[in-house]
């Protein structure tokens, strides 16, 4: 296609979605700005001269994610997507509402998933394209107290990383991206008022998509940025998962 690329950014209003938008924009694309906040959308999309394309809507609503890939084809077909739009739920599974748990679960799972099935393809017939998955470093351990949340983030880092080995020689790529406690208004949504920020090792939206666009650049298939958060997660990994509970029990009490 003529013209700039195109990118889809979900849960661009805010924090590392609104951060991402911001990069690309620096770099080039267009953005297709998706999320809830109508009035952020439009504001973004009126300061930058149109460059960036607000598609206010709600992810979990039915049609929205048929909705944002026929505004993409519309705009010329999406370059890159990024798969962002997410919630927490801090709090044992017993007490948590059980229409909360399955709408933070079609959020982070079944938007991206079906965001991903409606844009790929068209990308795998172009010969060219990619795709960014925000899942967490909580995805590689099992989190109690936040039960759903991890297994939703394990479920996008092993999508990803799958997903990239069967695009190989399509032109296509996918890549995992897995933030650890990151500053953000998304831990304030999650109940984890305060947590964050006493993790060694936070890091700002900045850092995060700094370092996943070094990644994405030098064609990594999953990034952990941090040097601090990469060395925890490092260790986590190599102990036993009975040890890897305890830990994350202590954090996320």
């Amino acid at each position: 296609m003529s013209g700039p690329p195109l990118a889809v950014v979900t849960g661009a209003s805010s924090g590392i979605g609104a951060e991402f938008t911001q990069r690309l924009l620096d770099r080039g694309y267009r953005v297709l700005a998706v999320a809830r906040r109508a009035d952020r959308l439009v504001a973004l999309e009126e300061s930058t001269g149109g460059r960036v394309i607000a598609e206010p809507c709600d992810l979990t609503v039915d049609g929205a994610t048929d909705a944002v890939a026929k505004r993409a084809e519309e705009l010329g077909g999406a370059d890159l997507l990024v798969c962002n739009a997410g919630r927490g739920l801090h709090g044992r599974f017993v007490d948590t509402e059980r229409c909360d748990t399955l709408a933070m679960l079609q959020l982070n799972v079944l938007s991206s998933v079906d965001l991903a099935a409606r844009i790929v393809p068209t990308m795998v017939r172009r010969g060219s394209g990619g795709v960014i998955v925000v899942a967490s470093t909580l995805g590689f351990v099992s989190v109690p107290n936040l039960a759903a949340y991890g297994a939703s983030k394990a479920f996008l880092l092993s999508f990803a990383e799958a997903l990239s080995t069967e695009l190989k020689d399509t032109g296509v790529r996918a890549m995992a991206l897995c933030p650890g406690p990151t500053i953000s208004e998304f831990s304030e949504v999650a109940g984890l008022d305060g947590q964050v920020e006493k993790t060694p090792g936070h890091t700002t939206t900045a850092e995060v998509v700094s370092g996943a666009l070094r990644a994405w650049d030098a064609g990594r298939v999953t990034t952990v940025p941090g040097t601090i958060t990469r060395l925890m997660t490092g260790a986590l990994a190599y102990a036993p998962r009975s040890v890897g509970r305890m830990v994350m029990e202590r954090v996320f009490r």
